[in-house]
């Protein structure tokens, strides 16, 4: 009987990073698209002082995405004591992941909000962290950078087609 599983390489590692990033980017770029051509009176109003929105989305943004950092350093800074490249890499996507999420959430929620009181104030929140989530995208260098490898495994690294073990 053989093993069929697929062994994990360097440039599969990066490529499956960056999926999960552009799928979750994908959510909130299409349904604001969505929205913006779904409404046909859309106003830009800043000074709605009544719209409890206007406090919410912010402090929800902030707050997301200040968690999200929080967790995310705390979970990279233990890579350092982990052995096994493999092992750091699954502990880089699973921080990533909840980085990534910790934007889109925030960016979603504005769009929802710009689709129930039509202000195009609201879209613009969610562009600019659609913008930020952007940012966020995998690269080798960004890994590298982060994981700060050394020896044996930067040299394993950097051997993109090959099994990592």
């Amino acid at each position: 009987m053989t093993n069929n599983t697929e062994q994990l390489t360097p440039r599969s590692f990066i490529k499956t990073l960056t999926i999960l990033h552009l799928a979750l980017i994908v959510g909130p770029v299409v349904f604001a698209v969505f929205a913006y051509f779904q409404i046909q009176n859309t106003t830009i109003d800043f000074t709605d002082t009544d719209n409890s929105f206007f406090l919410i989305i912010p402090i929800f943004a902030i707050g997301a995405i200040f968690m999200g950092n929080l967790v995310y350093k705390k979970l990279t800074a233990e890579i350092s004591k982990i052995s096994g490249l493999k092992q750091k890499l699954m502990r880089l996507q699973t921080a990533s992941l909840i980085k990534f999420a910790s934007v889109e959430a925030p960016a979603l929620f504005s769009v929802v909000v710009f689709y129930i009181t039509e202000n195009m104030a609201f879209l613009l929140i969610a562009v600019v962290l659609i913008f930020y989530f952007f940012t966020l995208r995998p690269t080798k260098v960004k890994i590298e950078n982060l994981l700060a490898l050394r020896g044996e495994e930067k040299s394993q690294f950097n051997k993109m087609d090959h099994p990592i073990s």
